[in-house]
């Protein structure tokens, strides 16, 4: 039995000390040898009455990274002491069943728990946490984030996005545009199109935004109507922005006119789109 044996089994009976600072340093040793020969006793720490203990513990096994541990793991995300690291230990073992663990926690009463599941979920979920994290999209505390995770899945989500451009909710519209920039794909740009005549005049600006994300000529003339007419300077300065990105030429002439807009913010966009078009 090697010297490191030895430390495992006193750290093993530490844990039944009525100390909680002993059993704290217990775990804590386990947790640096951090192999599977101390898996077994962080699984039991999961149980202790300590929160520290049971913190450190559930970060030592998403560590390790042993399949054993997550049964345990999921037992404990109920524990409001330990549920989070619980949640990110779990993503970072990764296994298919952890999936099914954390789709409820997208319902947790607490923020910090959905938005840890949300990323968690972005990050191994797959196809299988689309419609779930959709429904946290629309109905959570975590909508920013539950977009993040659902590019990340990328697969489906594309028509997802594009239905919800239409959305009663204006930030679900929002956040749904600018997933759509994000993705790139050529297919929105209709759809994004149509979605410059919002009656809200963000909606309108992140809509352009995307558009020239995404790069597409279709949407010069779109956009030129918005950098002329929108009564709104931010949504006209992004306007003059996004044209920039697609450096068509048609664009030159509203440009140059755009540069007596009487908002600076438009000027300034104006400007820049210019020198990105005709390289002066």
């Amino acid at each position: 039995m090697s010297g490191e044996d030895d430390e495992i089994l006193i750290a093993i009976q530490d844990l039944k000390s009525v100390s909680v600072y002993i059993r704290r340093n217990a775990v804590m040793k386990l947790a640096e040898i951090g192999d599977e020969r101390v898996v077994d006793a962080l699984i039991k720490a999961l149980k202790d009455d300590a929160g520290e203990v049971k913190n450190i513990a559930a970060e030592s096994l998403g560590e390790i990274g042993d399949e054993q541990a997550i049964e345990p793991l999921g037992q404990v995300l109920k524990d409001k002491e330990v549920q989070i690291t619980a949640a990110e230990a779990l993503g970072k073992i990764g296994d298919e069943r952890v999936v099914e663990l954390l789709i409820p926690l997208l319902k947790d009463e607490k923020e910090e728990v959905q938005r840890v599941a949300t990323q968690t979920l972005g990050e191994i979920g797959g196809e299988r946490a689309i419609e779930p994290l959709f429904q946290a999209f629309k109905e959570g505390y975590v909508q920013k984030e539950a977009v993040d995770a659902l590019i990340k899945i990328s697969g489906k989500v594309f028509e997802l996005f594009i239905q919800s451009l239409s959305d009663e909710n204006w930030n679900v519209r929002r956040l749904s545009a600018n997933a759509l920039g994000r993705l790139g794909d050529k297919r929105a740009v209709q759809p994004l199109i149509e979605a410059l005549k919002d009656e809200d005049k963000l909606m309108r600006g992140v809509a352009a935004e995307s558009l020239g994300d995404i790069g597409d000529n279709e949407s010069v003339e779109p956009l030129i109507q918005l950098l002329t007419k929108d009564p709104f300077w931010k949504v006209r300065g992004i306007a003059a922005k996004a044209l920039g990105k697609i450096k068509d030429e048609r664009a030159v002439a509203p440009l140059e006119q755009a540069l007596e807009d009487e908002e600076y913010f438009v000027q300034e966009n104006a400007t820049w789109a210019l020198k990105e078009i005709t390289g002066t």
